[in-house]
């Protein structure tokens, strides 16, 4: 494995890509002049059929020996049968995803290898995280922080194989995204210290002597993270100037909301000292409405009672005499006239 930063928890080794080479994967061992370089040449020199079983069933298969077969043979899909085999075989020669991985960070695969590693990178990454890895879920920060909720253990494991399946996971998992959910870096960024360090000055440490005493590619990885830093820095600012402004925006509008509530309150009061008003002023006409008909009711007894005498003990027997003395034989007109007369009188002074 490549040199260990202090205080992370994922191994770093430089990654150089040169033309006509393929990128080395970062957990792949650091190149050695001597019998490791003849080693890697044989790897490169072993004869292995142009098929997925055909890698993963070879120890001793490079990604470059595979991918050159490949290209010699012109395959340009892998046959179903072939990937169903191949996803068994890797359970068994391939636990810690090592040899996967190392596919999956070549530069350049070939097309099969490129049309059928996203599929198997899914199926690898259920098959490790369960229902910790939700492909159908959109949200690509969602997920990434599911994954690294549950490899966090593995990747702090002091057991070798635990802790290199769970890196191999991970970078299979952001490989993944990246890809296929259009994962940010800086989302990676901002989301990986708390996992790789166990506080700040392990992090500043790390990145002091990667900057300090590190290759090149380091230097060049250490210039990338801190653009990434200045990018989330100024995103976050960004950010927070529009919440600022929607916030003042908001608060503009609460205060002028509050002070049509106070007018409206104002109204509100004014209308209930008027309605007060308004139903003191229809109780009073009511009492006096009630008090009148009261009056109404007396008055109109007594002259209903003087209309009584009036029409019974006055009118009636001057009236009745007029009709007696026109009716008796011979007729009396002088004297029927002079009760008519009489009651016309009374009804004079009944006007009064």
């Amino acid at each position: 494995m490549g040199e260990q930063i202090p205080g992370a928890s994922i191994n770093v080794t430089e990654k150089e890509e040169k033309p006509g080479t393929t990128a080395e994967s970062t957990n792949a061992e650091p190149r050695q002049e001597g019998p490791d370089n003849a080693r890697d040449a044989l790897a490169d020199e072993v004869k292995i059929p142009p098929t997925l079983v055909g890698y993963f069933g070879e120890d001793r298969a490079s990604p470059a020996a595979f991918f050159k077969v490949l290209r010699k043979n012109e395959v340009k899909r892998f046959r179903p049968a072939d990937q169903e085999a191949a996803a068994k075989l890797m359970l068994s020669k391939d636990p810690e995803a090592e040899r996967f991985w190392s596919l999956m960070a070549q530069a350049s695969p070939p097309e099969p290898v490129d049309a059928w590693m996203w599929s198997a990178a899914q199926a690898q990454l259920r098959e490790q995280l369960g229902e910790a890895f939700d492909p159908q879920d959109h949200d690509a920060g969602r997920i990434f922080k599911s994954v690294l909720h549950e490899l966090s253990a593995g990747l702090g494991s002091e057991k070798k194989d635990v802790k290199r399946r769970a890196e191999n996971t991970l970078r299979i998992a952001i490989c993944w995204l990246i890809e296929k959910r259009s994962l940010k870096p800086w989302q990676v960024a901002e989301q990986l210290p708390p996992v790789l360090f166990k506080d700040l000055k392990a992090a500043a440490r790390a990145a002091q002597r990667a900057i300090q005493k590190g290759r090149s590619g380091e230097l060049r990885i250490a210039a990338a993270m801190a653009a990434l830093g200045d990018q989330m820095v100024k995103v976050a600012e960004e950010e927070q100037a529009r919440e600022r402004n929607i916030s003042n925006d908001l608060r503009h509008r609460i205060d002028d909301a509050n002070r049509k509530i106070e007018n409206l309150r104002a109204e509100l009061e004014d209308a209930k000292a008027t309605i007060s008003k308004q139903e003191m002023a229809i109780a009073n006409l009511e009492k006096t409405l009630a008090a009148e008909r009261h009056h109404w009711g007396h008055a109109l007894t007594e002259t209903k009672a003087e209309q009584k005498v009036l029409l019974g003990e006055r009118l009636g027997p001057l009236l009745a005499d007029a009709i007696d003395a026109l009716e008796i034989d011979p007729p009396a007109p002088g004297t029927a006239l002079r009760r008519v007369k009489a009651a016309l009188s009374v009804i004079e002074e009944a006007k009064e």
